[in-house]
């Protein structure tokens, strides 16, 4: 098949694929004739073309790239695709046209694709009735209910339904902090002991990092079926090892991207392999509006964080302090509810201040905090006014409460690092937790009292 004279007819970037057999018999995807502009679209404008080397000579391996060549040849139907392609830094509108086979036996297709740096909304939504409604779906739940993580797990629902999938999750990843959340996760029963998964637990982000890697140069990770999954065990071994306990035997993965940034990814699991081009047109849009809602979901979480708190010692604020007393008089101040309050002041900060500097000083204050969340890791703690803390903890046994405040006390008294005043109440009865701060801020400043006489050189707080 003379595919030179065909491409040269066309002025755009055309090239001709086939999928063909190596010694071995095995199939691959060659470039058996390239116009000039697809040369110059990868690169090799300056290099003489050969005829029928496997695509990888031009472009990284894909995949999905495959996939969709093997389907249009298969088929002998047109393939098209609009996809986010980060190689190129572009989004792609990919159509690919079956040709016939020659005597050999080599399937041929014409390649051709456009590319702008932007997205084309009218591109985007040139969909068929059935995936828009199943996208306007996820739209409406999205936003119908408050709860976005509630919502998301409705999404993730629908999704495994739609694509008659066995699977469905979408895990958001920190790859600054090195770690995962599971958004939202919706399965069957087929899947091995959740328990003994590491896919639920923390350790999984090692998994999860190695997922830019494998994307890399692609819009998504696209494996049919067990054949093509066993490349895992080479590019990934520990994933394959999970999803063969996991009895999966296909996998559809997209990026959730925002300004070329991974902020997370979504797959479905053994789906109907039968509807994979309507199911990748799913995940697809999908993933483009996930993407958006996820991060205004976390650019919320996180001027939420910032507004309770403290940015120098990372403790919450005082505004949060008052926040949570308020609700603890509103909703538990009439019921039998035991609580503890401790009141910390740091001692000599002034002095530090007027005589090292504010930034010893702010280190005092860290390393105070420091002190604090050692012993009371799990209690709420706020960063009352400058120099001072509260500790608010509930059920709590009284004796335990105390064995803390002690071990607390200690931390206090060891030479050469900071000291601090304490005041500490603890109530059993449920009385009035205004009365008990005001107790235990008396008794931190009968310690601080203390403190200064034993020290009068330090106190700078009257001059």
């Amino acid at each position: 098949m003379d595919c030179t004279k065909i491409i040269d007819q066309f002025p755009g970037i055309y090239c001709v694929l086939s999928l063909r057999k190596n010694e071995a018999g095995e199939e691959f995807v060659a470039i058996s004739a390239a116009n000039k502009r697809y040369l110059a679209s990868v690169g090799k404008e300056n290099e003489e073309f050969v005829p029928n080397l496997p695509y990888t000579e031009y472009v990284a391996y894909d995949p999905n790239f495959e996939a969709m060549v093997k389907r249009c040849v298969s088929t002998k139907k047109v393939a098209h695709q609009y996809v986010n392609a980060e190689l190129y830094r572009a989004w792609l509108d990919i159509y690919m046209v079956p040709m016939g086979c020659d005597e050999e036996g080599n399937s041929y297709c014409l390649f051709t694709y456009e590319m702008t740096p932007k997205v084309d909304s009218d591109k985007l939504v040139d969909i068929s009735a059935q995936i828009a409604a199943m996208v306007l779906k996820t739209c409406i739940k999205l936003r119908e209910n408050n709860d976005f993580r509630t919502a998301v797990k409705g999404v993730v629902s629908d999704i495994r339904i739609q694509c008659e999938a066995h699977g469905c999750s979408i895990i958001l990843a920190d790859f600054e902090e090195q770690k995962i959340d599971l958004l939202g996760v919706d399965y069957d029963l087929s899947f091995g002991p959740i328990e003994e998964d590491v896919f639920f637990k923390p350790e999984f982000y090692k998994i999860v990092a190695t997922w830019p890697d494998l994307i890399s140069g692609s819009n998504c990770l696209v494996y049919s079926n067990e054949r093509e999954l066993e490349v895992l065990k080479t590019k990934a071994p520990a994933w394959y090892e999970t999803l063969v306990f996991s009895k999966v035997n296909n996998i559809v993965l997209y990026p959730l991207r925002i300004d070329e940034k991974i902020i997370g990814f979504m797959f479905v699991t053994n789906f109907n392999n039968d509807k994979i081009v309507l199911i990748r047109e799913i995940m697809e849009l999908n993933a483009f509006i996930l993407s958006a809602e996820v991060a205004n979901y976390q650019m919320r979480l996180k001027l939420e964080e910032l507004s309770r708190k403290d940015l120098l010692t990372g403790v919450l604020n005082r505004n949060a302090m008052n926040n949570r007393i308020s609700d603890f008089v509103t909703t538990l101040g009439d019921k039998n509810v035991n609580f503890g309050l401790i009141f910390v002041d740091v001692n000599g900060l002034k002095n530090v201040n007027d005589t090292e500097g504010h930034a010893a000083g702010d280190e005092m204050l860290k390393n105070v905090a420091k002190k604090i969340k050692s012993i009371f890791d799990r209690d709420d703690i706020y960063r009352a006014g400058g120099d001072e803390f509260l500790v608010f903890t509930q059920d709590i046994s009284e004796k335990d409460f105390e064995a803390k405040a002690d071990s607390l006390k200690e931390l206090s008294n060891i030479p050469g690092e900071p000291s601090f005043a304490m005041g500490f109440f603890f109530d059993d009865n449920s009385m009035d937790i205004r009365k008990g701060l005001h107790i235990a801020d008396s008794n931190m400043y009968k310690d601080k009292a203390e403190y200064y006489k034993r020290n009068p050189s330090l106190d700078r707080r009257v001059r």
